[in-house]
This record gives C-alpha cells, structure tokens and sequence, in this order.
C-alpha cells in the first residue's frame, strides 16, 4: 500500500513536469509553432507518457480497492483478538495465577 502511494506521488510529479515541459516549450517556440517538428514530437511523446502514467494510475486504484476490501475482511478477527488478549490480561486481577503475556496468549489461541 505504501508503494502504490509512493507510484501515485511520483505519477502526480511526473504529470506537473511534461506540464510545465510543455508550457515552456510552447511559450519558447518561435514562428508557427505547426511547422515546428521538435515540437509535435514532444507533444506526442508527452501525450503517450500521459496516457501510459493514466492507466499505470488506474490499475494502482483498482490495487488500492481490492487491498481496502481483503484488509476489512480481517477486521472483525482482529477485534476478537486483541478483546481476549486484554481480557486474559485482566484475568490477573481476579488472582495472581492468571498472569498471561503475549507469547501465552499466542500458545493459547494459535
């Protein structure tokens, strides 16, 4: 998840960067900018990179969903879990016999 936020980030720089790359080549060019070959190359080029950084970005989203929706799964679990372990921790409290600490816990229930 950490990744795919990083791969996000550097999407959103890497966009920001063919923007301005454009605004100042356009704003550089001199004469009739249709007849400047250099120029059309590198509008093309950046519009592939732009499409290619738009369906990298989607397929992230789909990522980051699926993620969203197996992490969910283990949520009740992991609520039940960390409920016994605090009330074996408890459990002290009614008599000393009862200590139990993590790695107790984990021999109990796994």
């Amino acid at each position: 998840s950490d990744e795919l936020i990083k791969q996000q980030n550097g999407f959103t720089i890497k966009m920001k960067e063919l923007e301005d790359n454009i605004l100042f080549k356009l704003a550089a060019a001199e004469g009739d900018i249709t007849e400047d070959v250099a120029l059309i190359e590198s509008l093309e080029e950046t519009k592939r990179i732009s499409d290619d950084i738009q369906q990298k970005s989607a397929l992230a989203k789909d990522t980051q969903a699926d993620i969203l929706v197996t992490s969910e799964k283990y949520r009740s679990v992991a609520k039940r879990s960390s409920l016994l372990f605090f009330l074996m921790n408890d459990l002290v409290k009614i008599h000393t016999y009862y200590i139990y600490n993590l790695s107790a816990f984990q021999q109990v229930f796994f």
